[in-house]
């Protein structure tokens, strides 16, 4: 065999290599949006956590969910809602804190409207909630009910978010 021929051969097992390593994790990270989903105009209630859970951050997470779940299935059917839980301090996440001013766990809603964040509610009242849990869940339905509401009767222009709502969450 030529010295030609071994590294042609070299080179083809690594580029099989490469495809098989790529595809592999492709397949584990699972589908990817599609840019029309990224688009879609939704509420996001985020749960975000940190490294060290402790009882009470796991019971706000498990009645966050609940009240999501069980009072908006419809709207999370159709996509208007989405749950999800972020820890927020895992390498890549820390924006998050930043972003939704997190000091600890908290849940925070985020209205998207054409790929963009419009406004967002960090409710850290669901740690002064969390020891009542019919409270705690009627509070966070209320608040979603709030966001979704809100969303679908205010149309967006141009002059709806100004840069006076920073103050109020709202992002243009």
């Amino acid at each position: 065999m030529s010295v030609k021929n071994a590294c042609t051969a070299a080179l083809l097992l690594f580029v099989a290599a490469a495809i098989v390593v790529l595809t592999v994790k492709s397949l584990r990270q699972g589908p990817r949006p599609s840019a029309v989903e990224d688009q879609r105009d939704r509420i996001i209630a985020y749960y975000f956590h940190g490294k060290v859970r402790c009882p009470t951050c796991e019971s706000i997470e498990t009645y966050a969910h609940e009240a999501v779940t069980g009072g908006f299935a419809a709207e999370m059917d159709d996509g208007r809602i989405e749950w999800k839980v972020v820890d927020f301090e895992q390498p890549g996440n820390e924006h998050f804190a930043k972003e939704f001013e997190l000091a600890a766990p908290s849940v925070v809603l985020v209205e998207l409207r054409d790929g963009a964040r419009r406004k967002w509610k960090n409710l850290p009242e669901v740690w002064e909630l969390v020891g009542d849990k019919p409270a705690f869940l009627d509070f966070l339905q209320k608040e979603v009910r709030t966001f979704l509401d809100e969303s679908k009767d205010t149309p967006i222009k141009s002059e709806t978010i100004s840069q006076k709502d920073e103050n109020n969450h709202e992002n243009p």
